[in-house]
């Protein structure tokens, strides 16, 4: 195999082990009937976030303490905070289909959720340096083909159907679980 489809091959295997948990969250997204543009926008906005510390890491790995990365929970567990108190709202004051999750908060969320990508590419940038075209190619193509499955997932009738009876209940509970998540490891 040529040093190219070598990366490209890590590159996709890096990806999935890194992202997987990411299918979960586009998945909620999508049966929640968020727009596709922002649920797209949004993952492409916070993955180049991941992307750029990531590129940038290795310095910052020299200033930045470990324990920092672990506030980035807070990010999701605000989100979870803020959704979980808006479902004790009384009916009529919580918002219309218009107030749903905006481009910028999916891409917190994917950016706080990045953690384990940004100890993976440290590492894996610094080996393939020569490689990072294709290696930042791949994950391109990678993001549209998780957001396609995300968006499949998230219309199969049977995962639209319980997202959509249990949706507005569990996401507050994912989104608090991730980001106990990120803070505890």
């Amino acid at each position: 195999m040529n040093a190219i489809a070598a990366v490209v091959t890590a590159s996709v295997t890096t990806f999935a082990a890194t992202n997987i948990d990411d299918i979960v969250l586009l998945t909620f997204f999508f049966a929640r009937r968020v727009p596709t543009r922002n649920i797209v926008a949004g993952q492409y906005l916070g993955f180049l976030a991941i992307i750029l510390l990531s590129c940038s890491g290795l310095l910052a790995t020299l200033v930045i303490p470990h324990q920092w990365t672990r506030a980035l929970g807070l990010v999701p567990l605000a989100l979870g905070l803020k959704h979980l108190v808006l479902l004790f709202r009384p009916p009529g004051t919580k918002g219309t289909q218009g107030d749903r999750q905006s481009l910028i908060s999916i891409a917190l969320v994917t950016l706080s959720n990045g953690a384990d990508n940004v100890a993976v590419y440290i590492p894996f940038f610094s080996v393939n340096r020569q490689y990072l075209c294709w290696i930042l190619t791949s994950y391109a193509f990678l993001v549209a083909l998780w957001c396609m499955i995300g968006k499949w997932l998230g219309n199969h009738p049977i995962i639209l159907n319980a997202v959509n009876r249990a949706g507005t209940i569990l996401v507050p509970f994912v989104f608090i679980a991730l980001g106990v998540h990120i803070l505890l490891f």
